[in-house]
């Protein structure tokens, strides 16, 4: 991604530099290093791995910071070395890192780890991600410890369990480059982690079966090797770069995704602030409660629905303490009680907020289906549903059964929240929602929070608090919500969905980590605690123009540059899209016809923020040209022909 640059805040949200992005090549073999991780290892241009890292987690599952103490580059005519020494938990830990790459195929990783002191983890030590272009369906050979192999494919849909096991090596082919990794020093197993928007698979030790969290003993060594190697040359060539053609809008047979905005306990707007979340006008308030909080969050909706009428969705958490038909009940009374007519209910106890194995063990007590039979009883009308509060490991793992619409959320920063990593959890984005269109069959498929930032953690104890605002695993706020690099994230996450026919999302709250208006926190927001009220973050607009084209007719872009993803909708008189650029370059798009055009970017960034009607008051061009800085968004209205 973008190297650091005075104005980061504008366009992530934090001062805290990017971690270095050096390039390595021998022959046709080529790298990225970055922060200690190996990205992108390619042959002839070819992605055959999207990564070689060594992370370290806790006993919650958050990544432990490697510090480097040390580093070694060796170049040579047919090949290069780079060696790091990386200290983790104030030196608990001491990683030696050896990365060696031959203009013959061959790469070798080897970590070798020293624990100066206990040291508890869930995971230490050598994962390899597996891009998923030319891999995802494809053939895959298994080699195991003994020397048998096993015929298998990397699956096409996600697998909600492990893709493979007891791996010392793998063959398989990328795009006719015959791919061979060998693992030594540990049994790894494979993951689908597109189940977490990751855009990849990974092989990763230790298996899950053995016990965790584990200890490393004072003194003790580990060391660990990956070995790939790779022959032969693409099928596909890389089309030259070409003049940029013309846009095209193709009409489809879905319409776009109704624009929810979620609210919950801690996440109110004050009363001051409910004229700005009128201006968002979403079609859907998303309310998660329990017996406690609803009658609150219930007041707060009927007021802020004041003049602008939304559906009402509500996510009940039941208490492992209270009583499930009584609790769910009480929850309908307080709707009464504030005028709510609601449209639809998923309700799930409290201990489906935490991830389990396909094979268990599974909560005691009442199930999601039992909490689904209550919600028919407190809410007859009401549409039921079915799936999770969280994410979309957890729906995969735990499928419903009898329901009217079936949900799950979505986080890019379960495993890495660099960047590029965040950026990429978008083409994971696409694998997870074809999966859970299947998955849904005939029933409406319903998006609950998607965001970048962490909302609740099913994994551990809970979320990471991120007081210093950088970019952290698992973090419950993360600094790139106040920033440009957000605003473009969520268009990507919207043109994800295409083909999927989603019904509705929900890509913010209103206040809060998730929020899009700005409110005090605890952590430090520059740039908008200086600037008075009535401050928004750039999040605002996207959503905003979103809401508005929720429900039209969907078109399909065709033609779009490089990097450049949108969104396009056709009303009665005008078509209205939006396009951001998730890319490190400017990128031209040639419009099918003149629009009006307003571009959200760092020079537009000040009036932005401090402009809740910006969409109104700023200065619009015409014209059929339009070039997208990186991290910039365009909103463009343009007449309906005929």
């Amino acid at each position: 991604m973008m190297t650091h640059r005075p104005d980061s805040l504008i366009y992530f949200g934090t001062a805290e530099p990017a971690p270095a992005d050096r390039t390595f090549s021998a022959g046709a073999l080529s790298l990225h290093l970055s922060d200690g991780a190996v990205r992108h290892l390619c042959w002839h241009g070819v992605e055959v791995v999207r990564g070689i890292a060594c992370p370290i987690r806790d006993e919650n599952w958050a990544t432990h910071a490697s510090l480097l103490a040390d580093e070694s580059i060796t170049n040579g005519p047919d090949g290069f070395e780079i060696r790091q020494v990386r200290l983790v938990a104030d030196g608990a830990l001491r990683i030696n890192l050896v990365f060696k790459g031959g203009s013959d195929g061959t790469f070798l990783a080897t970590a070798e780890m020293f624990a100066d002191r206990e040291f508890i983890t869930n995971r230490a030590g050598f994962t390899l991600l597996h891009p998923l272009r030319d891999v995802a369906g494809t053939p895959l050979n298994v080699i195991h410890p003994d020397g048998a192999v096993t015929a298998s494919q990397f699956p096409l849909l996600i697998s909600p369990d492990q893709v493979a096991g007891d791996i010392s090596g793998l063959r398989h082919s990328v795009n006719e480059i015959d791919t061979e990794i060998l693992f030594r020093g540990e049994v790894f197993e494979m993951e689908d982690q597109r189940n977490w928007s990751d855009a990849s698979f990974k092989t990763y030790c230790r298996p899950l079966s053995r016990p965790r969290p584990y200890r490393l003993n004072a003194g003790e060594i580990q060391r660990q090797e990956i070995q790939v190697r790779v022959q032969g040359t693409p099928s596909r060539a890389f089309p030259a770069a070409q003049p940029s053609p013309i846009l095209e809008l193709k009409p489809g047979t879905e319409t776009l995704p109704r624009l929810a905005v979620a609210m919950e306990d801690g996440a109110i707007p004050d009363r001051p602030l409910h004229r700005l979340c009128r201006l968002l006008n979403p079609s859907i308030l998303q309310l998660r409660v329990t017996p406690q909080t609803a009658q609150a969050i219930c007041e707060s909706a009927k007021l802020l629905m004041a003049g602008n009428p939304a559906e009402i969705e509500l996510e009940v958490v039941v208490p492992s303490t209270e009583n499930p038909p009584a609790a769910l009940a009480h929850i309908a009374a307080d709707c009464k009680s504030a005028s709510l007519a609601v449209a639809r209910v998923l309700a799930l106890p409290e201990s489906y907020l935490h991830s389990y194995q396909s094979s268990g063990p599974w909560p005691a007590g009442p199930t999601p289906q039992d909490h689904a039979k209550y919600v028919r009883v407190s809410f007859p009308g009401a549409g039921i549903g079915g799936g999770v509060l969280t994410y979309f490991p957890e729906l995969n793992r735990c499928r419903p059964d009898l329901c009217d619409y079936v949900t799950h959320g979505s986080t890019a920063i379960t495993h890495a929240a660099d960047d590029s990593s965040v950026m990429e959890s978008l083409e994971g984005l696409i694998h997870v929602f074809t999966s859970g269109r299947a998955l849904a069959g005939e029933r409406d498929y319903r998006l609950g929070l998607v965001a970048i930032g962490m909302r609740s953690n099913p994994y551990g104890a809970g979320v990471v608090e991120n007081l210093p605002q950088t970019r952290i695993a698992m973090a419950g706020a993360d600094p790139r919500q106040r920033s440009l690099f957000a605003a473009a994230w969520a268009v990507g996450a919207v043109a994800a969905t295409e083909g999927h026919h989603v019904s509705s999302l929900a890509l913010s709250a209103f206040v809060g980590p998730f929020g899009v208006i700005h409110t005090p926190q605890t952590w430090a927001q520059p740039l908008y605690q200086e600037g008075g009220t009535d401050m928004v973050y750039p999040l605002f607009h996207v959503v905003r123009f979103l809401a508005r084209m929720g429900g039209a007719a969907r078109l399909s872009l065709q033609n779009l540059g490089n990097e450049i993803v949108g969104v396009a909708a056709r009303e009665n008189s005008c078509t209205r899209l939006v396009l951001a650029n998730l890319g490190t370059c400017a990128s031209p798009v040639r419009l099918p016809q003149e629009a009006e055009i307003r571009i959200l970017n760092a020079d537009s960034f000040a009036s932005a923020i401090r402009g809740p009607d910006w969409l109104e008051v700023s200065d619009a061009h015409r014209g059929s040209d339009v070039t997208l800085e990186p991290l910039s968004v365009a909103f463009l209205t343009m007449p309906t022909a005929g």
